[in-house]
């Protein structure tokens, strides 16, 4: 058996094609959204020119026997009666939305906002969370996919959307993850150079594929998942309630994901690359060159936004103590540390929570950088595992299918099987006193800056 396995994340679409134990037959990536450009004036054209381009080199003629696609949110895009999109999604970056008071839905402020500021509002058939609409255009069903019942209400209840002035005939049913949605209809197939009435299978959320792609589904596992966002996610079984960490119902029913959210670590890395123009140079050599920059006190620093709620956001920062001397290489070794820095202090406030963080078992594009792996190893002190296929969201679409066409029982028993670890990045002991040293000066520096602004 093989499965078009598809996550579409913020900034790129991953696609392979995978056999039922786990093996990458083909796999190609495409550029989506480059970290410049303003959310506002995404299309969803884009994610449909993505795909066009991305089946071919993966499918070929063949016909696969599933496709699963995860992706971003929580982003919405609204479509009318005739499945044509109504203005433009509004991507998870977007912070277009309205407060909803007592909701903790991640959509309806969204959708919301979208109701009561868009002229052709009045057209809208359905809000679709993503990657739900990539699954309408591929079934013409409109479905929200949730893992658990209790996981429904950070989607929407009926009652929340009342209040917050959406008519629930405008949100589709709910289905499970790890279910059939449907089957691709013979107009798309031929646009996307598919073979028709091939089953879509319903997966949802790529952090909850990345959970899945990890085997994080047993209680003290946790995965640091590196995309354009990154979240240090333990698998707990209980609740905890800490303003600095997020915690949500786990993909598994019964178990909680506690996370700390490091927000655009990734596109804070991008956005360096692009201001220091090496946008079309190997990130290997850029963290080679980074790793050769010679210890010193005169380093200059990196330290993002203050804001801190139940995430860090990396989307904006500034260099304390960049002078003419400092070069590029100086200025990634300051955004990087600033990253890993973050990373420790998260472990830090999970461990502080009950959360006992002993390894992290790494995905996402982070995870396929050895000297990137190594170096946040020395700097959290605790092992990270990365899995062969770094892409772990596809790996957990896999997983979704082989359960849905019962060729396992549960996400855990087909994680079992198919998740393959490539290697283990220990802490090296000659550099984990210097990492040590610079994260509690960056630490002192970083409460005097916040300090600082906040007076201002």
């Amino acid at each position: 058996m093989t499965f078009l396995v598809i996550d579409i994340g913020t900034s790129s679409l991953k696609a392979a094609l995978l056999n039922q134990t786990g093996d990458v037959l083909a796999s190609v990536r495409r550029r989506i959204m480059n970290p410049s450009e303003e959310t506002s004036s995404f299309e969803s054209a884009r994610w449909m020119q993505a795909l066009k381009e991305a089946i071919p080199h993966v499918v070929g003629r063949g016909r696969p026997d599933a496709i699963v696609i995860s992706g971003n949110g929580p982003t919405v895009v609204a479509v009318d009666a005739h499945g044509e999109v109504v203005g433009d999604p509004l991507l998870w970056l977007d912070s277009r939305s309205v407060v909803l008071e007592g909701s903790p839905s991640f959509y309806l402020p969204k959708i919301a906002w979208f109701q009561q500021n868009h002229p052709r509002a009045d057209a809208v058939r359905w809000y679709l969370p993503f990657p739900e609409y990539l699954v309408y255009v591929l079934t013409g069903e409109a479905v929200a996919i949730t893992p658990s019942e209790e996981f429904s209400r950070f989607i929407w209840t009926v009652d929340d959307a009342v209040r917050g002035g959406v008519s629930p005939d405008t949100l589709p049913p709910f289905v499970d993850v790890a279910t059939r949605v449907g089957q691709v209809r013979p107009a798309v197939a031929a646009e996307l150079g598919l073979p028709a009435g091939v089953p879509v299978i319903a997966a949802g959320s790529d952090f909850h594929m990345s959970l899945v792609g990890t085997n994080t589904l047993k209680p003290g596992r946790t995965c640091d998942r590196a995309g354009t966002s990154e979240g240090i996610n333990f698998c707990s079984t209980e609740r905890v309630n800490d303003g600095m960490l997020r915690t949500l119902p786990h993909v598994v029913p019964g178990l909680y994901n506690v996370a700390g959210i490091l927000s655009s670590t990734g596109l804070l890395f991008e956005w360096f690359r692009e201001i220091s123009g090496q946008q079309g140079r190997d990130y290997g050599d850029m963290m080679l060159d980074i790793l050769n920059v010679a210890d010193s006190r005169d380093d200059p620093w990196f330290f993002p936004t203050s804001h801190r709620g139940d995430s860090w956001e990396f989307r904006r920062g500034m260099f304390i103590g960049l002078g003419a001397r400092h070069n590029r290489a100086d200025m990634g070794r300051a955004v990087v540390l600033s990253i890993g820095f973050a990373v420790r202090e998260a472990i830090e406030t999970l461990r502080a929570s009950g959360c006992d963080v002993r390894s992290l078992r790494g995905c996402g594009g982070q995870a396929r950088n050895g000297m990137w792996m190594q170096m946040k190893a020395d700097i959290t002190e605790v092992p990270i595992t990365v899995p062969v296929v770094a892409d772990a969201e596809l790996v957990g679409n896999l997983c979704c299918a082989l359960v849905a066409l019962g060729e396992s029982s549960s996400l855990g028993d087909a994680a079992d099987g198919v998740v393959q670890d490539l290697h283990v990045w220990e802490p090296d002991p000659g550099r984990v006193g210097f990492y040590r040293e610079r994260y509690h000066q960056y630490r002192e520096r970083f409460e005097r800056f916040r300090t600082a602004l906040e007076a201002c």
